[in-house]
This record gives C-alpha cells, structure tokens and sequence, in this order.
C-alpha cells in the first residue's frame, strides 16, 4: 500500500498562517488598573421665565361668520398684549373643525392660541387678568430661561470636574498608586423641567382679578462619568 504524499503550496501556507489561534480568555477583559466611577453636582435654581397660553374658541353655523368672530378677538387680544411692556408674543395654531349630528354638520368649531413669554411675572399676570375677560388661559408654566440654564450648568460642570478629580485622588491614594491617567470622561446635563401651574382657574368672567403666581425652583444637575488608569 502506498504512502500518502502531503504537499503544502504557496496558497495554502498562507491561509494556515491567516487562520485565527484560540482566543485569549482575558481578551475582552478591561486592564485591571483601570477604575471607573460617577460623580454629580446639582443646584435648586429660581425659575425666570413664564410662559402662558390662551386661546379663543367659538362656535357658529356659518364657518365665515366663525372666522370672522375668532379673528376679531385675537385681533384685540394681540393689541392688548403687544402694549404691554417686556412680554414676547405670538399667535399660535388655528383650527377649524365641524361638529356633527350622526352624519349631518350642525356647527363648527374653532379656536385659535395665544402664547405669551417673559421674566417679569408681574406684568404676565397682570396682562393675564386683561385678557382673560374675552380669552381663556389653558396652561402657565415656570421655567428657566436659556440664558441662566447656561451660565449655571457651567458652574456645575466645573464643580462637577473638581468632584471627579478629588474622587480620583482618593481612588488613586488609597490604592497605593503613584498617579494615574485620564482614560474617558462624558458630561451629561439634565434637570429644569417646567414647572406647570396647577389648579388655576380657566374661566372667563367679566371682571377677573389679576392671577397671583410664584415661580418656584427648578434642580438642574450636571453627571460627569470616567474612568482612569492607575500608574
């Protein structure tokens, strides 16, 4: 019987020195002096921005007639807003819709919004109380402005990044290190949801006092997450 004969050609000594080796258990394995960890600084800050909207709605057999009685109020309630001092206005969607009886129109429907901003909540509320004799409040919510979100989230990140540094020194001095070195770091921002004014009154009436409203904190927060090398 003859003896098999093995040939090992370019070709195939190429794709044996390409083929993968047995992968090492502690490949994926982070390098066991790294060390991760979070830090956070957070700050109750005043709300400064008001934001309110109003709206006009009414109802009418003839759809021109409705057009007409929509446009005339927020006609009236644009000038009257627009003379108050320090509130930015502007008008909102408008729609029209039909009503029906089974399958028949009856009326239609309509309403158009009227939204209004400023740091003075004096002069919201006051002009709040103007309007509300013809048009009626749907929702007043407190925030903070863009502006001062800015200026404090960048306090905070700066808090945030001296926290992180004395965590890593205390990382690094209790582990008997001699130093250690910035892996990765992110910073996320987060807080200063607006703050919405519950159980407020949304009727009309012909004589309405002027609203009272207190603007209340918001927390903004800052998170700095990374990781470090050990030396």
């Amino acid at each position: 019987m003859r003896g098999w004969t093995y040939r090992i050609t370019p070709l195939l000594l190429g794709l044996l020195l390409l083929a993968p080796g047995p992968a090492r258990a502690d490949e994926n394995e982070p390098p066991m002096n790294h060390v991760s960890f979070q830090v956070e600084a957070s700050r109750d800050v005043e709300n400064d921005l008001v934001t309110a909207v109003l709206a006009t709605t009414a109802e009418d057999s003839n759809p021109a007639t409705l057009a007409d009685r929509i446009n005339a109020t927020m006609s009236w309630a644009l000038e009257t807003a627009r003379a108050a001092k320090g509130i930015d206005v502007k008008s909102g969607g408008y729609n029209t819709n039909p009503v029906h009886d089974k399958t028949r129109i009856v009326h239609w429907r309509g309403s158009q919004r009227l939204i209004l901003e400023s740091a003075d909540v004096e002069a919201i509320s006051k002009l709040i109380g103007e309007l509300q004799s013809r048009i009626q409040v749907q929702s007043v919510r407190f925030s903070i402005s863009p502006k001062l979100r800015r200026t404090v989230q960048d306090e905070l990140i700066a808090e945030a990044l001296a926290a992180f540094k004395a965590r890593a020194q205390i990382v690094r001095t209790n582990l008997d290190s001699a130093g250690y070195e910035l892996v990765q770091i992110s910073i996320n921002t987060g807080g200063g949801v607006p703050v919405p004014v519950r159980g407020y009154a949304h009727a009309m009436a012909a004589e309405v006092a002027q609203p009272a409203f207190e603007s209340g904190t918001s927390e903004l927060s800052v998170n700095v997450n990374g990781t470090i090398e050990l030396r």
